[in-house]
This record gives structure tokens, C-alpha cells and sequence, in this order.
């Protein structure tokens, strides 16, 4: 029997999906937690720079650490390298790499900059070449190996890109319901989530895109069959995202934060980023406040005001006269 309640997962997105914010939407109710895309070539030559990318605690979990790039080769060697850091119990300082609770390969990114590299979404152009990458990957690790792809690219449907692979050890599939052409906009193609599911029923399957209310993720989980939902731009903002499709889907109503817990919230956020990534990187926060915020009277000044913030103080001051 299926779940009544999904796994909720935070999707990976790149310059998002930081240690700060994968405990915040913890806190908030997710289940999985994705990291940002590592580059498996940056971390095979390049590792002391690179791993730090995926800095972990013990708080942080489910981790799933995801990988993209385009050469079996570094796939391997990034997965030895992954699979080799210390376990979840192992760790004793406040942030380090750690080995995660399972890799993922990206193969849905429609980043130009990605793309560029026949990297992404690209690899669903050639299904050979990516099941040589997913081999690597499975080949050299023991942990629980998933793929994230999208609806199709060009000629190339997913399941065109499924069949292809679909022989492999990999346990998880996280399909986002858009093709590449169509971005970020457009209807999700519940449908084909569906049929992926009823065809690969021993695969685990988590819908992607287009959840950015409870009601949107009970539609899409209704719709699909799916084991999971991943989250992505709809917890821009709202973290509580989590939580609350879990009160929706347990009562068929719920809580939006009020003023005082957005605020208490992007504090705890801004405070992590310090206590994780150094006093100067909170200026990552800029974008968050301005999600924070949006929809509230003078958000524009707001977002103006947050937009300039250099330091924590500062960021304080804005939210002490809001």
C-alpha cells in the first residue's frame, strides 16, 4: 500500500541547496536532502577545492550528494573519493565532507553553462554514453545510486533514455515532468511520471516540478503514483513548504508562517551561513531575504534594503524596524 504521506524531498539546485538551507528546510519538515551539483572532473583533479562544496553535519540527513559531468572516468574517481569520506557517526566537527546515505547523477540540469559541457541534460541525448557514467558510479560504491532526469530532449523521450539504462543497479529516479525545451514553465506531464512508475514498479520514483503549494504537491502525488515529491523552487521562500504539505495531506488544511516566524526563520538562516561558511559569505543570503519577504507591503524597498547587506548586523537592522 502507498504511502498517504510522500517523501518529501529538497531537490538539488546549484547556489542553493547549501548546508545552511538543507538544515533549515530539515527543521521545516523535509525528509532527503539534496546537495548542490558536484563537479565529478572538479573533484577527480581538484579535490581539497571542490569537496568542501558538499560540507555535511550530523544534522544533515538523508544526505544525497549529487554529482554531474561528463567522463565515466571522473564519475569513478568521485565516487571512490565520496565513498571513502567518514560516516555520519564518524564525524565530530560542526561541518566536514562526509560519506552521504546515497549519489545521485544529473542528468535533467538545462543550465547553458551545464549543457555546454555535454553535461546535464545534454547526457539524455546519448543514453549509451550515460549508462556508462551510471556503471562508474555504481561500480565504485556500495551506497544507493539515483538518477534525475527530465520528461525528454529533442528526439529523446525519458523513456527512450530509460530503456537504455534501466538494466542498472540504480534504485532511485527523480523525474522532472518538463522537457528541456520547456524550462521552467509549461504543464507537468504527470502522465509520463505515471507510466515510469507502473513500468519500473521496483524504482523508486519521485515527481519533480511545478510544487509550490500543498494543494499543487497532493495534485501532483494524486496524479502520478509517485513514492516521492521533490521540492525545488517552490521552497524559495517558504521552507515550511515541507511542513505544511504534510499538515494538508494529515488534515486537508494548513499553517502559513506569520510575520515573526518569516523573520525568526531568515535570522536562523543567516546565522547558519555564518556559523558554517564564514562571516563573509553571508551576502549568499541577499537572494533569500528577498524571497522571504516577497508579497509583503514596501517588499520592493525591502528587497532594495536586503540587497545591500554586507553583514549580519546590517541584515539584523533591516529586520528589527519590519
Amino acid at each position: 500500500m502507498k504511502k498517504e504521506i510522500p517523501n518529501l524531498i529538497l531537490a538539488p539546485m546549484a547556489g542553493i541547496t547549501d548546508l545552511p538551507f538543507r538544515i533549515i528546510c530539515k527543521e521545516l519538515g523535509a525528509d532527503t536532502l539534496y546537495s548542490e551539483m558536484l563537479s565529478s572532473t572538479g573533484l577527480h583533479y581538484t579535490l581539497q577545492k571542490n569537496i568542501s562544496l558538499v560540507n555535511s553535519c550530523k544534522q544533515d540527513f538523508p544526505l544525497i550528494i549529487q554529482l554531474f559531468g561528463n567522463n565515466p572516468k571522473h564519475f569513478a574517481s568521485a565516487t571512490k573519493i565520496i565513498d571513502n569520506l567518514p560516516k555520519i557517526d564518524e564525524i565530530n566537527k560542526s561541518s566536514t565532507p562526509r560519506r552521504p546515505e546515497g549519489i545521485d547523477i544529473n542528468f535533467g540540469c538545462p543550465v547553458k553553462k551545464v549543457m555546454k559541457q555535454d553535461s546535464g541534460c545534454a547526457l539524455m541525448r546519448d543514453p549509451k554514453h550515460a549508462k556508462k557514467i551510471i556503471a562508474a558510479v555504481i561500480d565504485n560504491t556500495s551506497l544507493p545510486v539515483s538518477i534525475k532526469i527530465r520528461a525528454g530532449i529533442d528526439d529523446v523521450s525519458a523513456f527512450d533514455f530509460l530503456q537504455e539504462v534501466s538494466d542498472l543497479n540504480w534504485k532511485t529516479i527523480m523525474v522532472h515532468g518538463r522537457t528541456f525545451h520547456e524550462g521552467f514553465s509549461g504543464d507537468i506531464d504527470f502522465g509520463l511520471i505515471k507510466k515510469i512508475k507502473e513500468k519500473y514498479p521496483k524504482k523508486e520514483v519521485i515527481a519533480n516540478g511545478g510544487i509550490f503549494t500543498p494543494e499543487t504537491a497532493k495534485e501532483v502525488f494524486e496524479k502520478t503514483a509517485a513514492d516521492g515529491l521533490g521540492i525545488a523552487r517552490g521552497c524559495f521562500g517558504n521552507p515550511w513548504i515541507f511542513s505544511q504539505i504534510k499538515e494538508y495531506f494529515a488534515t486537508g488544511t494548513y499553517t502559513k508562517p506569520t510575520l515573526e516566524e518569516i523573520k525568526k526563520v531568515a535570522l536562523r538562516h543567516c546565522e547558519l551561513i555564518e556559523e558554517y561558511k564564514g562571516k563573509g559569505n553571508v551576502v549568499e543570503m541577499r537572494k533569500h531575504l528577498g524571497w522571504y519577504f516577497k508579497g509583503f507591503p514596501e517588499a520592493k524597498k525591502l528587497r532594495a534594503e536586503f540587497f545591500q547587506v554586507e553583514n549580519l548586523e546590517e541584515i539584523k537592522t533591516i529586520l528589527a524596524k519590519f
